[in-house]
């Protein structure tokens, strides 16, 4: 009976060196993936400025690549959900725009987001320089939908 025993402790102990072994080696395939998952976006940034044959200026930073194909209000409208609480103030929402490149005229910009939002009838003042989302009915059983 003890040779049956001595012989479960030893798979026991051989199966806990396996998922040791197999452990260590998970951590380092996750470590070289990120490695090759960095490599991956500095090859494609590399690649959309090589493309963009106009000199203009390609977003580096991953969030003001979110904004691509939007209309200045979709933008507005991302800006004050990804603040958490339905707001965004105009002045931080023109400056993210203007390097998302959704606005173009940098001279213009405040009255070209103030005649959005207005326009819109998405948005409404919640204090100076400072706007909040309006939830319809419609829109929010839309997107439960």
């Amino acid at each position: 009976m003890s040779n049956t025993t001595k012989q479960s402790k030893d798979k026991y102990e051989e199966l806990e060196h396996i998922r040791k072994e197999l452990a260590e080696e998970a951590e380092q395939l996750r470590s070289k993936l990120k490695v090759i998952e960095g490599r991956a976006i500095a090859v494609a940034l590399a690649i959309e400025v090589w493309k963009s044959s106009k000199g203009t200026k390609v977003a580096a930073d991953p969030y003001l690549r979110e904004f691509k194909g939007m209309t200045q209000v979709q933008g507005l409208i991302k800006i004050a959900k990804d603040n958490g609480n339905n707001r965004f103030r105009l002045q931080d929402a023109k400056k993210i725009l203007l390097e998302a490149g959704l606005v173009k005229s940098k001279k213009n910009a405040s009255v070209i987001l103030y005649t959005a939002i207005q326009r819109s009838e998405k948005f409404k003042r919640v204090a100076p320089g400072e706007y909040e989302l309006i939830f319809h009915p419609v829109e929010v059983l839309k997107s439960t939908a």
